[in-house]
């Protein structure tokens, strides 16, 4: 084979490769995520969306136990679990921008609005899954 094919045949997987990571906005970030959810942590930790864009994200609980997949409000940011209030009521109004929840095994496809362009925490919320290790970071980029 001359140097010509196999630039082209190695240039063909990596095109695919590329498009197969979900749909980019104009402004350079997703607007379709994906996150796996097993004990206790996210596959993968971190996502770069574009600002104030609908976003489709594809929720697969992968583990035993029911997980959570929670953005945190601007300016939020938790180091452990103590640092949230006691009640839901409260978690939902002051930590929370959006969340959803899915039982072991099972998926969903949903979407959000992103929020503004910045960085964001996501954790499981569920009682002793951050402290566990179930954390990420949400890129909001445009």
């Amino acid at each position: 084979m001359n140097g010509r094919k196999l630039l082209v045949l190695g240039v063909i997987p990596l095109v695919i490769g590329v498009s197969a990571c979900g749909s980019d906005d104009d402004d350079g970030g997703a607007t379709e995520i994906d996150a796996a959810m097993q004990e206790f942590e996210f596959t993968p930790t971190d996502w770069t969306v574009a600002a104030d864009e609908e976003i489709t994200i594809n929720l697969e609980n992968e583990g035993s136990v029911e997980h959570e997949w929670v953005i945190l409000q601007p300016g939020v940011e938790i180091e452990s679990e103590a640092d949230l209030p006691e009640t839901e009521e409260e978690l939902l109004a002051d930590f929370v921008y959006w969340e959803d929840e899915v039982e072991p095994g099972d998926s969903k496809t949903l979407t959000f609005t992103a929020p503004a362009a910045g960085t964001y925490q996501v954790i499981c919320a569920i009682p002793d899954h951050f402290d566990a290790g179930m954390e990420g970071t949400l890129t909001a980029e445009g």
